[in-house]
């Protein structure tokens, strides 16, 4: 399939700004969660570790107009780090729902 000149200018209709505004609102949260997670925004070049950085976090839409949220990489140590947190926090929720059931 051939990308036209109209379907780039499609992207920037109505219905998909809203779309992107969406993706790129979910974005901004996730890297505010990270950041008083105590993960930073900006990843070195060469990292040798001790700092956590979160990916790149990019709110876009697909060809079709669909809104997804695009995660980048990390260091392995924060990488690590997020998965502990993420465990920790879905180990809590199962918590939570066991005693509430």
């Amino acid at each position: 399939m051939r990308i036209r000149e109209q379907d780039i200018e499609a992207l920037g209709a109505n219905g998909h700004a809203t779309a992107r505004a969406e993706a790129q609102a979910v974005a901004d949260l996730l890297r505010q969660a990270l950041h008083r997670l105590g993960f930073t925004p900006d990843v070195p070049h060469g990292v040798e570790g001790g700092e956590l950085y979160w990916p790149t976090l990019r709110g876009e839409l697909t060809v079709s107009g669909y809104p997804l949220v695009a995660l980048g990489r990390i260091p392995l140590d924060s990488a690590n780090r997020l998965a502990d947190v993420l465990m920790r926090a879905a180990l809590e929720e199962q918590t939570k729902n066991a005693a509430s059931a």
